[in-house]
């Protein structure tokens, strides 16, 4: 960069839910006011990002998945992506040790067309070269399921939006810490939750989602609050862990939940209830509220230290009441806790806060 010249912007895209793309826009807008930011696609958003916003720690609830520095590849061929990829991996990654995670995926929804099968041939053929000629560096690359190292780890993305045509991101580990409450372990956000018809509902699938993402699930011997908890469906799966369950709500769980051994049940206001003997090691919350109350909520029991880990849901009435995030981010930061904000697959017009709350950190 010659003397005297301004930094250049850092481009870095975004992945989204197709029904999420304007909202997430709106969030870049609001996250990153000095930047430029443009829809993409139906499922991305993209951005230049000034330099005092690319060094934020900034939470993006409607992105599934950021690619910082990513760069447009076209590559009419498996072998092409595969030397497009090496080439962006030799050049960053090189002077850097430890872990590497490797994610090769589609833009967009599943479908029966031939961008999943050139993803499965692209990372297939990948392994395969660096076997020939760069093993190390395939020694370093973790398993897709494993936790993400605590030494810190880079993470490729090859996002393909197209069979020909998409994005390479490198992230070195820094980047990669930087960028975790928009950066997932999984390959382009996603956590898919196997069916289970034994619990009440299906809302379960986004209690054992925010675990997968948060990467600590509820343990046997913990002991949890459920707000808002009928008929139970968060409360099945901490009973299923082996957790306790106070499960407060003004109609009762399901009968073989209000009857099971570890479940108290307090019928009354969840956001009047107060725990007995905190913190809880987990406060649940999938309560019907206005936004602004689980803003306050998530203020009094962490500002309180009544949980050491959280997941909570925000709901909305519609669009007007996206901007009501940024004061959720804003609370779970005052308080010192590393969280995420994120609509995940199984959320409808909602998002999920969950995280570790000061004092429950280590």
């Amino acid at each position: 960069m010659p003397d005297g010249s301004a930094p250049s912007p850092e481009r870095r895209v975004h992945l989204a839910f197709a029904s999420a793309a304007l909202p997430l826009l709106d969030e870049l807008r609001r996250v990153f006011p000095g930047s430029r930011h443009a829809a993409r696609s139906a499922y991305s958003c993209e951005s230049d990002l000034a330099p005092e916003d690319a060094a934020l720690e900034a939470s993006l609830a409607f992105a599934t998945q950021s690619l910082p520095a990513a760069e447009a590849v076209v590559a009419p061929s498996v072998k092409k992506w595969v030397s497009a990829i090496l080439d962006r991996m030799g050049e960053r990654l090189d002077e850097i040790e430890g872990p590497v995670r490797l994610h090769v995926y589609r833009v967009g929804p599943a479908s029966s067309d031939p961008v999943p099968r050139r993803c499965r041939l692209i990372e297939e053929d990948l392994r395969a070269r660096l076997h020939k000629k760069r093993r190390s560096l395939l020694r370093r690359l973790v398993a897709p399921d494993a936790p993400v190292s605590a030494a810190g780890e880079a993470l490729v993305q090859a996002a393909l939006e197209t069979p020909d045509a998409g994005l390479v991101s490198i992230a070195t580990p820094g980047v990669r810490h930087r960028l975790r409450r928009t950066i997932s372990r999984f390959p382009a956000g996603l956590v898919r939750v196997a069916a289970d018809r034994r619990p009440p509902s299906r809302a379960f699938r986004k209690l054992l989602e925010a675990e997968a993402h948060l990467g600590r699930p509820i343990a046997s011997g913990e002991r949890c609050v459920d707000l808002g908890a009928s008929p139970g469906s968060w409360s099945f799966v901490a009973l299923e862990r082996g957790a306790s369950v106070v499960a407060v709500d003004r109609s009762p769980l399901r009968d073989d939940l209000m009857s099971h051994e570890r479940v108290t049940f307090v019928e009354g206001d969840a956001f009047r209830f107060e725990p007995e003997n905190p913190p809880a090691d987990w406060l649940l919350s999938d309560v019907v509220a206005f936004p602004r109350r689980i803003v306050d909520l998530a203020g009094r029991w962490l500002g309180e230290g009544l949980c050491r880990r959280f997941v909570l849901t925000m709901k909305f009435r519609g669009s007007a009441d996206y901007p009501v995030i940024e004061s959720l981010k804003s609370v779970l930061a005052l308080f010192g806790a590393e969280f995420q904000v994120r609509q995940l697959l199984e959320n409808k017009n909602e998002v999920t806060a969950y995280g570790t709350a000061r004092q429950g950190q280590g």
